[in-house]
């Protein structure tokens, strides 16, 4: 028998992180499309590709909520991260579940999955403030429920209070660790799938084509290392300004890989990611990213950063900063792919973000 031991993260569980979690999921539309049924991916009609022979079921699939036991190599897989970030990685790894969270349709489809016919998944609707649709998921009849890249308290759910029931319907492989409260790396989580799914050399290969798109991305643009950056999402007058690029979150990934520098100043954030008046001259750096979330007014958005405070920040007086829409051009949400972090997104997000950058160094 084979024992999978997932590894620790090494983030802490933060509060304000899981409130960022939480709005990530609340910046994007509240209602989901009717579901329609899903294609398979293969030429053969597979729902996943050919086994790689790495991997020996029975598996054992442990988590800091209890322990399931794939007996065999899953067909029917079930992904259940509220902002689907399984779902993207599934699909990077040329996997279409059987059931994803409606958000895969609300935000990433209609952009950069669009090639991976995200749009035509089977779906589960799911609201910020509700509850996990044990039944829809038990009726999509899984051998394997996904939940990689779960982040305590995203989209208001604890994975505490569903793991028995979800592991009664199917084996359930988690995140490197629930307890998180930021979102998991997806390095971490989709070896994890890769080796569930005895799709480990297909996993290495989305991480190395990911790193070597981003090295050229370094290599392309100099100008960026060595520079700090801050990740910030405006949430309208409700939730107003929420700092999201705290070390070790996906967006201070993300800026990494462009080649900007750790800022010291993001420390003041790992406890909360509010972003009040009196702590706005803390979200100063080299360069800002500035976010407006579809809950954020055009109007609202204006008034912060034309406000003295705002202004007053050296990045803005120098005229490096960029305020990004809720959605670009072609319908994608750039907020989305960074802050989600996922592979097939990141990428995404890096093409439209680095030119709009540039133009401002």
């Amino acid at each position: 028998m084979t024992v999978l031991r997932t590894r620790r993260s090494r983030i802490t569980g933060l509060i304000g992180a899981a409130l960022a979690a939480a709005l990530l999921v609340t910046g994007c539309s509240a209602s989901a499309e009717d579901s329609k049924t899903a294609s398979s991916p293969g030429s053969e009609g597979n729902a996943l590709p050919a086994a790689e022979g790495t991997t020996t079921y029975p598996l054992t699939l442990e988590s800091p909520y209890g322990t399931s036991i794939l007996e065999k190599r899953p067909e029917r897989i079930a992904a259940i991260v509220p902002n689907a970030v399984d779902t993207e990685m599934l699909l990077a790894l040329g996997v279409k579940p059987v059931l994803s969270s409606s958000m895969v349709k609300e935000s990433a489809s209609q952009s950069y999955l669009l090639p991976y016919d995200a749009e035509n998944l089977d779906t589960f609707e799911f609201a910020m403030g509700g509850t996990l649709p044990v039944e829809a998921i038990a009726a999509s009849e899984p051998d394997l429920i996904v939940a990689v890249g779960w982040a305590d308290g995203l989209g208001g759910l604890s994975m505490g209070d569903y793991y028995e029931r979800l592991s009664s319907i199917a084996p359930v492989v988690t995140s490197p660790d629930t307890k998180s409260r930021m979102l998991v790396p997806w390095k971490e989580s989709i070896r994890v799938l890769g080796e569930t799914l005895d799709l480990s050399n297909a996993a290495e290969k989305v991480v190395a084509e990911h790193d070597q798109y981003f090295a050229k991305v370094r290599e392309e643009n100099p100008q960026l290392a060595g520079l700090t950056a801050t990740w910030a999402i405006f949430y309208g007058t409700g939730n107003g300004l929420q700092y999201l690029s705290a070390p070790g979150s996906a967006p201070a990934t993300f800026l990494g890989e462009l080649g900007f520098a750790e800022n010291s100043r993001a420390k003041e954030f790992v406890t909360q990611s509010t972003v009040g008046e009196e702590l706005l001259e803390n979200i100063d750096a080299d360069f800002l990213l500035i976010g407006r979330s579809a809950a954020g007014s055009e109007e609202d958005f204006d008034k912060l950063t034309g406000g003295k405070l705002f202004q007053a920040l050296g990045a803005v007086s120098s005229g490096h900063w960029v305020g990004l829409p809720p959605r670009t051009a072609d319908g994608g949400d750039v907020l989305w792919a960074i802050t989600s972090g996922g592979p097939i997104g990141t990428t995404w997000a890096a093409e439209h973000i680095v030119p709009l950058i540039s133009a401002k160094l």
